[in-house]
């Protein structure tokens, strides 16, 4: 038994199941992951650490004038050393380190919008595969219907050439088109094969897996946004530009962290423990704190190139928002365009489809009244049956220039059938 998958169920699944969306779920996992390496740097540094040891010592080797020393002895020990103790840093002042951790803050946000880019990306070739399968589905119906037209004609010429009115061209002519639309059919039922496989390989499910689409194809006036109107929701909906405008922030944040990098970084740093020769034996409690300062004063040119690399990279992230937001608008104004190409083109398919369905009906007629031979009848056969498909098709391409204005618009989610 057939499973019902409607547009909105196979869409759920892709995004439950595809890899894209998956994958940029765990980019969100490794931004946070490296927002937390970075903000250590601001946090405090804890450490614990105990040794126990046996020493001996040449006292020459650490420089003492043991010659000038006649009764000490220059190798001395074994003697025992023990110490356990608990070390801290902390980061005071360090504007590099601040400016970091706010780039990587905003490196979380940008991996969250990348990962509503890949919803709305798998959306839409949900979207565009289901429709793949309702576009095979109706050129196999209309293959059907052929083959069906065809074997009727078939039919009809040697009830001609039984009653002598027509002669063995017309049904060999006959039984030509028959078998060709035959052959027409099977490639439509391969085809349509074809078409759900890809679907269930979007929408993660088991490739044996047996659906019917609950949702068809349908042509209607589509109200047309202004353009105006359009343009200016898309450059404030589309995740595209928010990346944008988050990679360019980002890009900030590191030009100021690269040019930090020449001020001075103050830092704390503390221990406390148990000093003795064993654990149990002359344990005294020892502590020391300080207050440090780190100034470059000369780093071969780093910070400089440093700072040089980082105004790069704003700057092309600058000239890449420029370029997207004429993107945006080149893609609205033209799914606008194909749109209304596209619902021309379905009422020319639907007369066109009409005419020659009327042109085959006389053509039978005077085939059947001898007024002429099936060379009428397959030719206006051939013309419906490109009607036929030539409808599928541009059904079809309206309904994806319908899916191509709601992409362009920053909403492939809203789209419906």
């Amino acid at each position: 038994m057939a499973t019902a998958l409607s547009l909105s169920t196979a869409v759920e699944y892709a995004i439950k199941n595809n890899v894209q969306t998956l994958i940029a779920g765990q980019q969100v996992l490794e931004s946070e992951g490296t927002r937390g390496i970075v903000r250590s740097a601001l946090l405090p540094n804890i450490a614990a650490s105990s040794y126990q040891a046996n020493i001996t010592s040449n006292l020459a080797a650490t420089g003492l004038p043991v010659q000038d020393m006649n009764s000490f002895p220059i190798f001395v020990g074994p003697f025992s050393r023990f110490d356990a103790r608990l070390s801290a840093v902390q980061s005071i002042f360090d504007l590099g380190a601040i400016r970091r951790y706010q780039a990587s803050n905003k490196g979380v946000d940008l991996a969250k919008e990348r990962q509503q880019l890949a919803v709305q990306q798998v959306t839409t070739t949900s979207i565009l595969s289901y429709l793949a399968v309702l576009e095979t589905e109706a050129s196999l119906s209309a293959a059907r219907s052929n083959a069906q037209l065809a074997d009727k004609l078939l039919e009809l010429a040697i009830s001609q050439k039984n009653a002598g009115v027509a002669t063995g061209v017309d049904v060999a002519r006959a039984q030509t088109r028959a078998a060709n639309q035959r052959v027409q059919l099977a490639q439509a039922e391969v085809s349509l094969s074809r078409a759900r496989l890809n679907l269930l390989r979007v929408v993660g499910l088991p490739l044996s897996t047996n659906v019917a689409l609950a949702d068809q194809m349908r042509f209607g006036p589509e109200s047309v946004p202004d353009i105006k109107l359009a343009i200016d929701k898309a450059l404030v909906d589309r995740v595209e530009i928010k990346m944008a405008d988050q990679a360019v922030q980002i890009a900030e944040m590191q030009h100021k962290a690269a040019v930090a990098g020449r001020l001075p970084a103050v830092s704390a740093f503390g221990d406390y423990g148990s000093s003795g020769l064993k654990p149990n034996e002359i344990n005294l409690p020892t502590r020391s704190i300080g207050v440090q300062l780190n100034l470059p004063v000369f780093d071969g040119g780093r910070i400089r190139s440093e700072a040089k690399i980082a105004m790069s990279r704003l700057q092309q992230t600058q000239m890449q928002r420029t370029d997207l937001l004429a993107e945006v608008e080149k893609e609205v104004r033209l799914a606008l365009m194909i749109m209304k190409t596209r619902e021309e083109q379905v009422k020319a398919s639907i007369q066109t489809e009409t005419l020659a369905a009327r042109e085959l009906e006389l053509a039978q007629d005077r085939f059947k009244n001898g007024a002429g031979d099936n060379i009428e009848v397959i030719n206006a056969q051939t013309a419906l049956e490109d009607a036929r498909q030539t409808y599928v098709l541009s059904l079809a391409q309206f309904t994806a220039a319908r899916v191509s204005l709601f992409v362009a618009m920053g909403h492939p989610e809203d789209f419906r059938f």
